[in-house]
């Protein structure tokens, strides 16, 4: 008996049926463990003297000492200019407002460009810290007035 086309293409398919089975588990498992939670950023919440400190140590590179990404680097990596973020958001309110700040928190936590323009920061900050850090630290930047962490006085924490 000669064997037909359909009964040719039939053990083909049966061999390659666990190969796609296996790789469709792996990418399962993937996704599962990239789902995972991540560790906890951390104390939280930070208070602003924290956060401007966090500022000082992982953002002044791009954004400069005062938000305004007017030094090279910030001028190369197209850093967003804080000053005048914060001078543009005096004119929102309501929902416009609430969407910056979420947009403004989003790049915080994921970075952006996967990380090649700027790094997640979601490890080293909880999303509360993030809109904390962009509505008392970044949106109240003033151009030449350097964003850094205020004396600590006898008492307790400045916030």
């Amino acid at each position: 008996m000669k064997p037909t086309q359909e009964s040719v293409h039939i053990p083909a398919f049966r061999r390659a049926l666990p190969r796609a089975l296996g790789v469709l588990v792996a990418g399962l498992a993937l996704a599962a463990s990239a789902q995972s939670p991540s560790p906890s950023p951390g104390p939280s919440p930070k208070s602003v003297n924290q956060l401007k400190a966090f500022f000082q140590q992982n953002c002044i590179r791009c954004h400069g000492a005062d938000g305004s990404a007017h030094n090279a680097e910030g001028k190369k990596l197209s850093g967003l200019d804080f000053t005048k973020a914060a001078r543009d958001f005096s004119a929102l309110n309501g929902p416009a407002a609430d969407r910056e700040i979420r947009a403004m928190v989003h790049a915080i936590q994921k970075g952006l460009f996967f990380g090649l323009s700027m790094p997640a920061w979601k490890d080293q900050l909880s999303e509360e810290d993030s809109t904390l850090m962009v509505r008392e630290v970044l949106l109240k930047a003033e151009p030449g007035k350097p964003i850094q962490p205020q004396p600590e006085t006898g008492g307790g924490k400045p916030r």
